[in-house]
């Protein structure tokens, strides 16, 4: 498997370093190759110069052994290479003018380190010091013309067979080693394609898990929403039947005393009538969505009927409903749920209002040709809404719409209601608000023009 660290390394991965130790081995083998040829020239030849300059860099370069094994190989593998190496170039360079080798022999020695570079640090790094190569060999030939260094030994004093053995050896041994590494850097790859497909088939057979449990949940609901609808249009029809008969105790000859028991009544049965209506409205939305009718009406009429059904009630609280309404022309659309919204936004203004008026504004702009937009708002000067509490209104059993139950009544669905039928008329729906100083419930929706 890949190591942590190679995600860190900056610039081009070295090419045995999935993760770094890869070529350590490489390492190893050029360190012992320099060793080899030093104890050749100290021991066997009694060039002690000659044999320090290739032992004592090259002990710099196994120096990258270790550090090519720790976490810190991502951050100072490529720096510390770079100096080892170019310690041990030096060395090996001055060794090689030690031993009176000219420039046409020097090139062999001088061959590895572009190599040796590329396969330990990067094909990059390796180009770089090819140019360091050139320039060293372009030295050589200079030093063969002029002198500038004196010479150890003679050409002809060094072991010429035994270098052409070593270089061969190194030259197996490299080939060994990138074979070695090539070969686990593919089983590497090999192994993370099977563990991305185990965990490919492990995910799949997640999701599959994941979407086989979210349909039986998503069917669970719908079975819940459709008996939710189901008993509250049992329980609706009844309960017409009791607020008729209500009305009809009401239009009956009653002494004082039963004539407020039968409103207590009726004002109950009403309030539960809404419940139960919110409800089964909410539950048909849930199933279906809403089916809209596109039917000539005048904004101005559907604006002035909902105050009209809710003016009993503003006077009962002795609050005026003021009209201001610049929607002239006759528009095609849905009246029926634009009138089920704005009645719902009129009845929450007069609900949590005491004290001031509640003001009611309609207007049509136009927006292309054949189109206006509808924009109604209605404003109220009651409790008003806190600003964190203001995005929760519009969803469903939010904790702002179980407050206001508590302290109210209601069922919380108005407002989740109204959000939905003004989306399927592919309209929006606002509120501006300030707590103690009342609210602006806002919605538009687009209508077509009747010429």
């Amino acid at each position: 498997m890949a190591s942590a660290h190679s995600a860190t390394w900056q610039g081009p991965l070295p090419a045995g370093t999935v993760p770094y130790r890869r070529f350590s081995e490489l390492i190893f083998v050029s360190v012992a190759g320099h060793y080899g040829f030093a104890l050749v020239y100290g021991l066997w030849l009694g060039q002690g110069a000659i044999a320090l300059a290739l032992a004592g860099p090259a002990t710099l370069v196994f120096a990258l052994f270790p550090l090519v094994k720790s976490p810190l190989a991502a951050r100072w593998f490529r720096p510390a290479s770079h100096i080892g190496i170019l310690l041990n170039f030096c060395g090996v360079n001055l060794a090689l003018v030690w031993m009176g080798l000219g420039a046409d022999t020097c090139v062999w020695w001088l061959v590895w380190w572009p190599l040796f570079v590329a396969l330990v640090v990067g094909a990059n790094d390796g180009l770089a010091w090819l140019a360091l190569t050139l320039l060293a060999g372009a030295l050589h030939w200079a030093n063969d013309t002029t002198g500038w260094v004196t010479p150890l030994m003679r050409a002809q004093e060094n072991p010429v067979m035994l270098m052409q053995v070593g270089f061969l050896a190194l030259g197996v041994a490299f080939g060994a080693v990138a074979r070695r590494a090539h070969d686990r850097y593919a089983a590497d790859g090999a192994d993370q394609q099977r563990t991305i497909g185990l965990q490919n088939e492990a995910l799949a057979a997640r999701a599959a898990s994941l979407e086989s449990t979210l349909a039986a949940l998503q069917q669970a609901n719908l079975d819940r929403t459709r008996l939710f609808a189901q008993i509250s249009h049992e329980v609706r029809n009844p309960l017409n039947g009791l607020l008729g008969f209500t009305q009809l105790l009401q239009q009956s000859p009653l002494s004082d005393l039963q004539r407020n028991q039968v409103e207590q009544v009726s004002r109950c049965g009403a309030t539960i009538h809404k419940i139960i209506s919110d409800m089964l409205d909410f539950s048909r939305l849930e199933v279906n969505p809403a089916t809209l009718e596109a039917k000539p009406f005048d904004p101005q009429q559907v604006v002035r009927e909902v105050v009209e059904m809710l003016s009993s009630v503003a006077q009962q609280k002795g609050l005026p409903v003021v009209v201001e309404c610049q929607a002239s022309r006759v528009a095609v659309g849905d009246a029926l749920r634009i009138q089920q919204v704005l009645l719902n936004f009129l009845g929450n203004a007069l609900k949590f209002t005491d004290q001031g008026q509640v003001t009611v504004r309609c207007s049509t702009v136009p927006t292309a040709a054949g189109q206006d937009t509808l924009h109604v708002e209605v404003q109220d000067s009651g409790i008003g809404i806190a600003p964190d509490a203001v995005g929760q209104l519009f969803q469903p059993f939010s904790p702002v719409s179980e407050k206001t139950i508590r302290q109210y009544g209601g069922t919380g669905l108005g407002l989740a209601i109204c959000k939905r039928l003004v989306d399927v008329m592919q309209g929006q729906i606002g509120v501006m608000s300030q707590p103690g100083q009342g609210s602006c419930f806002w919605f538009e929706v687009p209508l077509r023009v009747v010429d």
